[in-house]
């Protein structure tokens, strides 16, 4: 099963050069192999690599990106890789019983700009999921249907506007969890500054 899913890492190239190589390191490292695919805004090497240009930084773009990495793809899952988020092993061994659920991570912390470690209760994100790669495709394109390519200053869907809104149904999303979490770090450069989190820090 693990075979059968590709890597999608993404990255609008906001954070420096140096920290995103110790990212895509430490996938390397952690990924047992499954292949990559990088959708990236400026060139690099790593994986597949499809350099899309200087569209912005938005959560539009963010996602059109998505969107080419999966239609790339040869995989029945995509599991996805930040570039300012770090990953345990057993992130990328777990196996979707489904491939049309979105399946996220439970187990996610972030490092605040202050370096304190806050637990984000049971929510996951977009950063710490598996997917099958069809179903992805086919709800994106449901969002993008009309909406223009690329757009800068869009953070939301045209249909999916209104702050904190998920682009699957509450049926649509199950959690799992790792043993070790997967970190979101906010580095103050990356596309948002701050994230939905429990606010006790943990150590």
């Amino acid at each position: 099963m693990r075979k059968d899913i590709t890597v999608l890492y993404y990255t609008a190239n906001r954070e420096d050069e140096e920290f995103e190589r110790r990212i895509r390191d430490n996938i390397v490292q952690v990924a047992g192999g499954l292949p990559i695919i990088s959708i990236s805004q400026k060139p690099i090497n790593f994986g597949k690599n499809i350099c899309v240009g200087d569209v912005g930084a938005s959560g539009f773009n963010m996602f059109r990106q998505v969107l080419i990495g999966c239609k790339a793809a040869k995989t029945r899952f995509v599991i996805s890789a930040e570039a300012d988020c770090l990953y345990p092993p057993d992130y990328f061994t777990f196996v979707p019983k489904r491939d049309d659920i979105c399946y996220r991570n439970a187990n996610t912390y972030l490092l605040g700009l202050r370096r304190d470690y806050f637990y984000k209760k049971n929510e996951g994100g977009t950063w710490a999921q598996v997917i099958g790669k069809d179903f992805y495709i086919k709800r994106l394109e449901e969002l993008f249907e009309g909406a223009p390519e690329w757009n800068v200053a869009e953070k939301n869907f045209p249909k999916e506007r209104g702050k904190g809104e998920d682009i699957f149904k509450a049926n649509q999303v199950e959690r799992f969890e790792t043993k070790y979490p997967c970190i979101s770090i906010k580095s103050g450069k990356g596309m948002r500054h701050y994230s939905n989190s429990d606010r006790t820090p943990i150590f």
